[in-house]
């Protein structure tokens, strides 16, 4: 028998090892506001049942590759399909911590930025909107 702790009404939730369908992230997605200060493009792709992130940020002349990382898919609901996802970057003193959901073909991230460089600037966040770059 296995025996878990519960901290909330929604930790009640069946133990299973079928993965989630990751489908609904999947793909090249764009920002849809053209002059951002953040996020501008981010592609999500599936390797061995697991989901990674590639980011791009702005900048004046071309976007920023911030590289790949390994993103944590989260579903909503008793669903196994994945709506949303969590990663980190750590960018020479700049941490981001990206949360998104999709729904309806609009892909929403939200950043969640710190710095560690002596710079005293001040941590702050965005949310932005993304579509499918087809």
């Amino acid at each position: 028998m296995n025996s878990y702790v519960c901290y909330m009404k929604a930790d009640h939730r069946p133990l299973d090892t079928t993965p989630l369908d990751l489908s609904p992230l999947l793909g090249d997605w764009v920002n849809l506001q053209a002059n951002s200060h953040h996020v501008v493009r981010a592609n999500l792709r599936e390797q061995n049942g697991r989901l990674f992130l590639k980011s791009h940020g702005a900048n004046a002349v071309n976007p920023i590759d911030w590289g790949e990382v390994e993103a944590i898919p989260y579903a909503m609901g008793t669903a196994l399909v994945a709506n949303g996802f969590s990663a980190y970057y750590e960018l020479n003193g700049i941490r981001v911590h990206l949360v998104a959901n999709q729904k309806l073909g609009i892909l929403v991230i939200c950043a969640y930025v710190s710095y560690f460089d002596q710079s005293e600037r001040v941590p702050h966040h965005t949310r932005e909107f993304f579509q499918r770059n087809l």
